[in-house]
């Protein structure tokens, strides 16, 4: 499972990924994707942008394969509008000479249900709620997913927290701004940001806290980063509603100083 959004799918020869994000553009979905692969290729990857049609929708469409020869694999992303839900992204990585059942891939999740069980026959793995090798819990009123290496505690207020863990601690800051720089895409209210001395998991930083200015209340979200006994990890908190508490999940990892 990814999150709440949708399935992350390994299968034999490939992998494949449907998410759909309610409330968002499918512009804003494209840019805020976009910025995430071109950041995580770090100039070792060419993209090729096209636009197609999908399960009967217009879709954007990037194709992105690596610079070095020797390394055959590519990977198609492409993000739709469903009508009065959301923006939707698919994505398919495989093999040169499999790029076909990718693009077949593509067009069958295009077209499944908003927000749809995963495909029929599919085993679902349970993944463990760790960060950087300790074990969160869900508060009371909150509900906990878990991937491979990265995870979300969603409350009923509405506040959350997420991490991810990365290959390598160069990438980290990277995932701050992209990160910051997609929730101001999504939330298009006033906002103010700040530089503030953070920790994670007890490890002293520095957190980007965007302060929204909603004219139904106060809300702050927090961006940190940094290496946790020695794995690269990146999380951000929402708070809930127009509390100025930091929420109970967030209490597990992040800290002021």
């Amino acid at each position: 499972m990814l999150g709440t959004e949708g399935w992350n799918y390994e299968c034999r020869g490939f992998s494949a990924i449907i998410s759909d994000h309610p409330g968002v553009s499918a512009e804003s979905l494209w840019e805020s994707s976009r910025r995430t692969f071109e950041g995580q290729a770090a100039g070792r990857m060419k993209f090729e942008e096209e636009s197609v049609t999908l399960a009967g929708r217009k879709a954007r469409i990037l194709r992105m394969s690596a610079k070095a020869s020797e390394d055959q694999e590519k990977s198609s992303f492409a993000v739709l509008s469903v009508e009065g839900k959301g923006g939707r992204r698919v994505l398919c990585k495989a093999a040169l000479e499999q790029q076909a059942l990718c693009g077949r891939v593509l067009e069958k999740l295009a077209g499944n249900g908003w927000r749809a069980a995963p495909e029929a026959g599919v085993t679902v793995k349970q993944s463990e709620a760790v960060l950087a090798g300790r074990e969160l819990s869900a508060p009371a009123g909150c509900k906990l997913l878990a991937g491979d290496g990265d995870g979300r505690i969603e409350c009923g207020d509405g506040s959350r927290l997420d991490w991810t863990h990365l290959p390598e601690a160069s990438r980290l800051k990277t995932f701050v701004r992209n990160g910051v720089e997609t929730f101001k895409d999504i939330v298009r209210v006033p906002y103010v940001e700040l530089r503030i001395p953070c920790a994670i998991d007890g490890v002293r930083t520095e957190c980007t806290h965007l302060r929204m200015l909603d004219p139904a209340g106060r809300r702050d979200v927090y961006f940190g980063a940094t290496e946790v006994r020695g794995v690269a990890t990146y999380i951000s908190c929402i708070s809930g509603g127009s509390s100025r508490e930091l929420p109970q999940a967030c209490q597990q990892v992040l800290s002021f100083r």
